[in-house]
């Protein structure tokens, strides 16, 4: 009996160093290939830990005064990039020309860490999953004519261009900035003989093969790449980057992290019009709440609550954002951790994207007024500029 107590004290210590040691793996091996860390946790659990564990995990191990003594540098600083990682692959320019950006990006997803020149879908479609007969229509999978498998969103009939060219754009900026996306494309529903599908526009996302489950964004909060992806999301205005929308796939034994679902990007939010408080407090802030109530509605953080809509392709969309005072739709330890050192390092992989590839990747959503294409290009290369010039005062 006295040796018990003991005993629990020994295995509670190992289990601290274990999981330390876990986590120093995570956040410091360039390609993963044990420990993948994979999940498909129902959204109420992601929201308890998001809101409760984690918050109070860091305040019982003094994590802020940790994160100041040690200056909370990303653990795999020194990786070379440009070998690539599991959550990272560096484009080439011949990549990046914009023809290829605006044709689509290049991505192979039977080889992870290859790519290959991926074409629209081809129809006539075959449905393989058919929207559920009692609810709203708005997504299904299918095979096209060549046997590839795609998810298909539609665009909201109200708003019949903001969901697809939000995905569209928002995809192949994160693309190009080296995260891992599916090839996703704008498309009209062709040849499913459904009704409700046909001649409707779309996205065609590729089903990717091999993926095993979410993850959270938490396991990684020491990564440069992770911590630096507030930005690129802040740039986009990808607020729904959870963890849901995080998908673990593995091939020859190495996990690949893979960012989904880009149809809240830009002023879109589900493919519909973003409310204005999007991108400046997470949902449900308790703190904005409060302050909004006890203010009758005067104190807010976003600039204008009465911010109108620029077009029914566009949304709620501007210039005015800071990339520090960003905030996604729920909060992301990973985010919270950058340093100026991330944000750089970021900036530089923006800095690439100049006007003629924003212009590019713009003109592949197929808008049909150049006046709503003319205001994207504008205010993403506003935005960007902001980065900029950030990323240049920064320590």
């Amino acid at each position: 009996m006295r040796g018990r107590p003991a005993a629990w004290l020994l295995l509670a210590c190992l289990g601290v160093a274990s999981g330390c040691a876990e986590l120093r793996y995570v956040n410091t091996a360039p390609h993963i290939t044990q420990h993948v860390r994979a999940n498909d946790e129902s959204n109420e659990l992601i929201a308890f830990k998001t809101w409760v564990l984690y918050p109070g995990r860091d305040i019982l191990t003094f994590d802020c005064l940790g994160r100041l003594l040690r200056s909370d540098e990303a653990w795999n600083a020194d990786t070379d990039f440009d070998a690539g990682t599991s959550f990272y692959t560096a484009r080439t320019e011949d990549e990046l020309t914009p023809e290829r950006l605006r044709g689509g990006h290049r991505q192979d997803a039977d080889a992870p860490h290859t790519y290959s020149a991926v074409a629209p879908p081809q129809p006539p479609l075959r449905l393989v999953k058919k929207p559920h007969p009692g609810k709203p229509c708005t997504k299904f999978i299918a095979e096209d004519a060549t046997g590839r498998r795609f998810l298909f969103k539609l665009d909201d009939p109200r708003y019949p261009e903001l969901g697809s060219s939000a995905s569209i754009i928002a995809a192949r900026i994160l693309w190009a900035l080296g995260y891992n996306v599916p090839a996703v494309f704008v498309t009209r529903v062709d040849g499913t003989g459904d009704e409700r599908l046909d001649g409707r526009r779309a996205t065609a996302s590729l089903w990717l093969d091999g993926t095993i489950g979410h993850f959270r964004w938490d396991w990684f909060r020491y990564r440069r790449e992770a911590r630096a992806l507030r930005v690129a999301c802040a740039w986009v205005n990808h607020v729904d980057c959870g963890g849901r929308n995080a998908l673990v796939a593995v091939a020859d034994g190495q996990a690949r992290y893979i960012l989904i679902d880009f149809n809240s990007c830009l002023g879109a939010w589900q493919g519909r019009p973003k409310e204005p408080w999007r991108g400046w407090q997470h949902e449900g802030d308790p703190g904005w709440n409060l302050l909004r109530v006890l203010s009758l509605g005067l104190l807010h953080p976003e600039p204008d609550p009465r911010q109108p809509i620029v077009s029914p392709a566009i949304g709620r969309f501007d210039a005015r954002f800071d990339p520090l005072a960003w905030r996604a739709q729920a909060p992301n330890t990973a985010f919270d951790h950058m340093t100026p050192a991330d944000l750089r390092w970021i900036a530089e992989r923006i800095r690439r994207l100049d006007r003629p590839r924003i212009e590019a990747i713009v003109a592949a959503a197929e808008l049909t007024d150049p006046a709503d294409a003319d205001y994207l290009v504008e205010t993403l290369w506003a935005r960007r500029q902001r980065i900029l010039d950030l990323a240049a005062a920064a320590p």
